[in-house]
């Protein structure tokens, strides 16, 4: 080998170091400010669904209820409207041809069903709702919440919510689901309450671009996934609420 070949090949090194090391730097910087994006959107997220649920409901509004976590706030989405609880209410206002008020008591500390019954339940007026939908048990799952406590939070949740106007989300994909999964399923189908099909709706979209920069949270393309497994449930509620 030449001294030439060695130094072109060094010269060569040296390059693609240099360019691997700027694309990593590119890429630490973004996935930065997308954590900030996201830091962004836990403070102003909640604030929009408070304006939203401040605003007089106009007259012959559906009155859309949502109980839930963070995911329910909408966190990860590049705008609230981009959200689950978001583009369920603009399908129904289009199905349906009538405004929707939206009244989002999801949180984002507890989320669990355990935190909606005390502290989320009594703040709303369910008797009165047109739609209910919840948005829980990842944080169930993630804490680990013993089973029977789950099933009796669940139970209790379902107790107070009208079966025939309520659609629950199933427990996202994350380790340990099976389980908490199951009791969801067997407490919602007892009461005939229909609950939204994350597993399939996600597993059928075949998509890696659906995570928000924290990796915990999906983002617009995700909700928009996870409002196909409601769809089919608000559509038959939005058949009986048409003008």
């Amino acid at each position: 080998m030449t001294v030439d070949t060695k130094v072109r090949r060094k010269r060569r090194r040296r390059i693609v170091l240099r360019v691997l090391a700027v694309g990593f730097g590119l890429l630490l910087v973004a996935e930065v400010i997308g954590l900030l994006l996201v830091f962004r959107q836990t403070r102003n997220y909640p604030k929009y669904w408070a304006d939203q649920a401040s605003q007089p409901a106009a007259p012959e509004a559906l009155r859309l209820v949502a109980f839930g976590d963070s995911a329910g706030v909408g966190v990860g989405a590049w705008k609230p409207e981009d959200s689950l609880v978001g583009r369920i209410a603009e399908h129904l206002h289009e199905r349906t041809g009538r405004p929707v008020h939206v009244a989002n008591y999801s949180s984002l500390r507890g989320g669990t069903f355990g935190s909606i019954l005390t502290d989320q339940l009594h703040r709303a007026d369910v008797a009165s709702a047109d739609v209910v939908v919840v948005v829980a048990g990842s944080n169930d799952t993630g804490g680990k919440v013993p089973l029977d406590t789950y099933r009796a939070n669940v139970t209790k949740v379902l107790e107070a919510l009208p079966a025939d106007r309520t659609v629950l989300s199933d427990v996202p994909l994350q380790g340990g689901r099976d389980n908490y999964q199951r009791i969801l399923a067997e407490e919602a189908d007892a009461r005939g309450v229909p609950h939204a099909d994350f597993a399939g709706a996600f597993r059928a979209a075949r998509r890696l671009d659906v995570w928000a920069p924290d990796f915990t949270h999906v983002n617009s393309v995700g909700y928009r996934i996870w409002f196909q497994a409601f769809r089919p449930h608000l559509d038959t509620i939005a058949g009986r609420l048409q003008r």
